[in-house]
């Protein structure tokens, strides 16, 4: 392997000088520090009260640590105590939103402990899994059974959840007429099951 040359030492060599920090931008960011962790003092249980609107308790905590952190990572901005105070609300507002928005997404009030679950053995035993063919089976002909009009109700309400609004916004029928509609597929239905039972 070649040895570096003397014009290839000076390439590598970057042509501004090497300092430490100086002493004033230690202490402008000590001062900064302090600053913030007085107005974190003075705003963190109003921060925590506006945020108990939206979320727990628990959440609320973090997303103030969560708002003073970013607050401290935005520099000169926040030493007028008023931009300082929206800027914590803005972003605590913001945070809280987004944390909701993942909530709802991701269906976690929904959730459940799995230690606290007793599982069940999911299989079915031949004579049950054949029992529920046949009265599937015995279901699906009813409801092809069913006049037209009363069975499309029954389709759009039970198999595409629409509301009985819905339904009559979608068929031009009243949603009273939908009701009775939907009563009477429910009594035929439930007539043709208890006939093969």
């Amino acid at each position: 392997m070649d040895q570096p040359t003397q014009s290839d030492l000076r390439l590598t060599k970057s042509p501004y000088p090497q300092t430490e920090p100086a002493a004033g931008a230690v202490a402008v960011a000590d001062s900064h520090q302090a600053y913030v962790t007085q107005l974190f003092q003075k705003y963190r249980t109003a921060l925590q009260r506006y945020l108990r609107r939206f979320v727990s308790a628990e959440d609320a905590a973090d997303l103030v640590q969560e708002s003073y952190f970013r607050l401290l990572r935005r520099g000169e901005l926040v030493h007028v105590e008023a931009m300082a105070r929206a800027f914590l609300f803005e972003t605590a507002t913001n945070l809280a939103r987004d944390l909701r928005r993942r909530r709802v997404t991701r269906h976690a009030d929904q959730h459940v402990d799995l230690d606290s679950v007793e599982v069940i053995d999911g299989r079915t035993r031949p004579d049950e899994h054949l029992a529920g063919e046949q009265v599937r089976a015995l279901l699906e002909r009813a409801i092809a059974q069913l006049p037209q009009e009363t069975r499309t109700v029954f389709l759009l309400h039970r198999y595409r959840d629409l509301s009985y609004p819905e339904i009559a916004a979608l068929t031009r029928l009243s949603a009273r007429t939908v009701a009775r509609k939907m009563a009477q597929a429910i009594e035929q239905l439930s007539a043709a099951l208890g006939e093969g039972a």
